[in-house]
């Protein structure tokens, strides 16, 4: 199965924290598999009627699958006879009765590029609707589901209980479920040289797909229908893009997304190195929130809602770290960093990773992994360890002809066999060895140029702690990406680095006062960390004034309680 798509599941289910993956041939619905209308009221029950398609559409032959249950008695109702339509592109395909004595409706499907649908099974003699047996089900052939894309189920009941009870006006119901449409795209590089791209959609067909070299951009686009009764059961959309993972050109560390020119959240946009071993995947994933926020983005800007989905894909200039990786059970989720941003041959590289629970996203103490470099299918460098925090990292110096495309590896995590990896690109750099002087006076110079936190790097001991990576990724990843956020650090750092030097210093002399230090940083780190989901400049804005708020009750308002209480136990 694929790792990233497996991820969205848990978005779904954690709300809108990321990448639901399914296997590449996969048929599912706006409900993984099967779309249900949740309430129909018929001659005083209430119904819920289900659609359902099997995971795979590759054989001669599958099954779909219609249900109708009382939901008083979670019983199916009997003697039900439905009115089937099913519409491609707004295109009708099949249209007739079908009866289930039973309330469960199978209908083997045989796809064929016949002209003609022919129903094999039994008629009754009432309304001529279509059923079988257990053994001998009801089966369609001809030219349907033969083609991917997103499929529209019109759906009557006409009768209930028992066979001659036939129903008026019971109105008209709609379920779409989706076959994975999967596409090739030729197209040309800066070069002119011939680049194969491809795409999985799992809503609907991708059309007008092109790769713009100079932008580092690839468009295309897909039909939606934004009206409410349609967006109402639409619980993801998700397109996946494919490259070549030697295509230097296109291969960022991080991707911008955006929808009919409306920026994405980061969420939505997903780096798959993974799944394939010469291809990358990235991911767009829309849940139903997203698609509402897109939707009110768009009637903000007081031009007609269009009748597609128009998906930009744009390799982000500068790295946004960290990057994420999911290993193949989704146990476990790979946070990764490096410094510098640029990976230059002669140059050391500091590759910082934290290992997270997947599930809880919190850094997963004391875990072992082996960590790899690959080029060419070469192993360069190989070591192992053991993340005592969930956090660690690897230093590394690429040799002049160790440049391209290049694959860090994460092995056996924790000990259980399960691996992930991520593709960069290393440039080729500074030949000129750099010694161990020459290195620390340059991160000196950095972090006194605003790099780093030099107070947390003196209390824990390196720029690559955890502790230092967690402040590095909420600075760089949500203050620095809104222009609150900016104008809170510019302000920030002219303050902090009046006396920040100074109390380094003094954490380096006495171990005491660094431990003090430490101790008094762990409240701070812990409120911090709710940054990690601010996404948007309103969420940056009143989570970073929560955080505030919260230290200042922490670290004034409680210390100056406490301070008020004792002078009035003095005076009494």
């Amino acid at each position: 199965m694929l790792k990233t798509i497996l991820s969205f599941k848990k978005k779904i289910i954690f709300s809108l924290i990321f990448c639901l993956l399914f296997p590449a041939s996969s048929v599912y619905g706006h409900g993984l598999g099967i779309d249900t209308i949740p309430s129909i009221t018929i001659e005083e029950k209430q119904i819920s009627i289900s659609v359902e398609m099997p995971i795979y559409f590759e054989n001669d032959q599958e099954q779909i699958t219609i249900t109708a249950t009382d939901k008083e008695t979670d019983d199916t109702v009997k003697n039900v006879t439905f009115v089937v339509g099913i519409f491609k592109s707004n295109e009708l395909i099949l249209r007739n009765y079908f009866f289930a004595e039973n309330g469960i409706l199978p209908i083997v499907i045989t796809p064929t590029d016949d002209d003609d649908i022919i129903i094999h099974g039994e008629q009754d003699s009432l309304l001529g609707a279509w059923h079988g047996t257990e053994l001998n089900p009801v089966e369609i052939t001809g030219p349907l589901f033969n083609s991917g894309g997103l499929y529209n189920f019109e759906i009557e009941i006409r009768t209930i209980d028992e066979p001659t009870n036939i129903l008026e006006d019971s109105g008209v119901y709609a379920a779409d479920l989706s076959i994975v449409d999967s596409a090739s795209h030729l197209e040309k590089d800066e070069d002119d040289a011939d680049i194969q791209f491809s795409t999985k959609s799992y809503f609907d067909t991708v059309s007008n797909f092109h790769y713009d070299p100079e932008a580092k951009e690839v468009t295309f686009e897909m039909p939606f229908d934004w009206k409410e009764s349609q967006m109402s059961h639409v619980s993801v959309v998700h397109v996946e893009t494919h490259f070549p993972k030697d295509f230097t050109e296109f291969l960022s560390p991080s991707y911008s997304g955006f929808v009919n020119g409306i920026k994405l959240f980061k969420s939505s946009v997903t780096v798959d190195d993974y799944t394939y071993d010469d291809e990358r995947t990235v991911h767009f994933v829309l849940l139903q929130d997203h698609l509402r926020y897109l939707k009110n983005e768009m009637r903000d800007s007081d031009q007609p809602l269009p009748d597609n989905v128009q998906f930009t894909l744009s390799a982000s200039q500068k790295a946004k770290f960290p990057l994420i990786a999911y290993t193949e059970s989704e146990d476990f989720k790979v946070n990764l960093a490096w410094d510098p941003v640029d990976i230059e041959s002669g140059v050391a590289t500091n590759f910082v990773f934290t290992i997270r629970d997947s599930y809880t996203d919190s850094p997963m103490r004391l875990s072992d992994y082996t960590f790899v470099i690959i080029q060419n299918n070469d192993e360069i460098y190989r070591a192992s360890g053991n993340a005592a925090v969930g956090g660690d990292f690897e230093k590394f110096t690429f040799a002049k002809d160790q440049t391209g495309p290049t694959i860090i590896k994460f092995e056996n995590i924790r000990n259980t066999g399960q691996e992930t990896e991520f593709a960069l690109v290393v440039v080729p750099g500074s030949e000129i060895e750099v010694f161990a002087d020459e290195q620390k006076i340059s991160e000196n110079k950095s972090e006194e140029e605003g790099g780093g936190c030099l107070i947390a790097t003196a209390a824990y001991g390196s720029e690559m702690a955890p502790q230092v990576q967690l402040l590095r990724e909420i600075r760089d990843n949500q203050l620095m990406n809104t222009e609150s956020g900016k104008s809170f650090m510019n302000g920030f750092n002219e303050l902090y680095y009046t006396f920040s030097p100074t109390i380094a210093d003094m954490e380096r002399e006495s171990p005491v006062f660094k431990e003090i230090v430490k101790a008094g940083l762990t409240p701070m780190l812990s409120s911090l960390a709710i940054m990690e989901n601010a996404e948007s400049e309103s969420e940056v804005l009143g989570l970073g004034l929560s955080v505030i708020a919260l230290n200042l009750g922490m670290y004034i308002g409680l210390p100056a309680f406490g301070i008020v209480k004792f002078i009035q136990l003095r005076k009494n």
